[in-house]
């Protein structure tokens, strides 16, 4: 009995979390129904909000982390304010191209409930990535998109988390969050300068972490390249007029007239004349009409 009442809980708290997120992924407008200007806004907006709902995390890793709290609660406090007026921007930007303004805030909740909270923008940001027109480069660009994004999160989060660990280490030259990116940036892309190195097994973990992340990501923009300019060039190919293809593939009638000998067909000609003299002669000495099938008597 106790668990058929706990399997119907873990369904329904499923359902639950299944209808959030269907609610989440169904954008509040179609793109054939937005205009032009929201349809540009949307593409340039996305990534920008992306990064301050990265930059709003991180400021309450600045607020709240005992290691660096000394040192950047100031910075968290006014990174996470900023943040959030990007938000309100973003959202008064959004009601003013709107056409249908009297529904917008019932259509647009998951960015009303982003105000309050945040991170929720990463989720959004997830959301849209995921509902990329299906055409033949949609898979290139839903992995180039995973891959940037990836990386963005990675080398903020990575570096932060990382500057937690090394800031009070001995030994350690890793010693501000701008110290901490520089390196996240040279571990995540491969390079590896060496100038920066965490001590600390936590900072060595967390480096790991992102050696990985930045080896896919590498290879994922590389497959994402090669795989757009495949489908261009097969693009361009198969949008030729098909005429000429047809015309290459059938073989093309000759513009010049054929050379015939007349010298036979004159010689056929003149025997069919003498044929018809002779058989006409021959018809009227014996009294036949040509014309006619049976002889007549004389």
């Amino acid at each position: 009995m106790d668990d058929t009442k706990s399997e119907a809980h873990t369904q329904k708290a499923e359902s639950k979390w299944h209808r959030f997120w269907r609610l989440v992924m169904v954008p509040p407008m179609q793109p054939e129904e937005m205009t032009p200007a929201q349809r540009r806004y949307d593409s340039y907006a996305a990534f920008p909000m992306f990064l301050a709902a990265l930059l709003w995390m991180l400021s309450a890793f600045f607020t709240w982390v005992p290691a660096i709290h000394a040192d950047y609660e100031k910075t968290g406090l006014i990174l996470g304010l900023s943040t959030w007026f990007v938000f309100v921007l973003d959202m008064l930007i959004r009601f003013l191209i709107d056409p249908r303004k009297k529904d917008f805030f019932k259509r647009n909740w998951p960015l009303l409930t982003a105000l309050i909270f945040p991170p929720l923008r990463v989720l959004l940001v997830a959301s849209a990535v995921v509902r990329i027109k299906r055409d033949r480069n949609a898979l290139a660009k839903m992995v180039g998109l995973y891959a940037v994004y990836a990386v963005a999160f990675v080398v903020v989060f990575g570096a932060a988390m990382t500057l937690s660990f090394e800031i009070d280490a001995s030994g350690s030259t890793i010693r501000s969050y701008g110290d901490a990116v520089w390196w996240g940036f040279e571990t995540v892309t491969t390079v590896g300068f060496g100038d920066f190195t965490p001590v600390t097994v936590a900072g060595r973990t967390v480096a790991v972490m992102i050696m990985f992340t930045g080896a896919g990501a590498v290879g994922a923009l590389t497959a994402a390249v090669a795989s757009r300019f495949i489908n261009n060039s097969n693009s361009s190919s198969s949008s030729s007029p098909s005429s000429s293809s047809s015309n290459a593939s059938a073989p093309q009638p000759s513009t010049t007239a054929p050379i015939v000998d007349s010298a036979p067909l004159d010689d056929l000609s003149r025997q069919l004349v003498a044929l018809q003299a002779q058989i006409a002669l021959i018809a009227d000495k014996l009294g036949v009409s040509t014309g006619s099938t049976s002889p007549e008597a004389g």
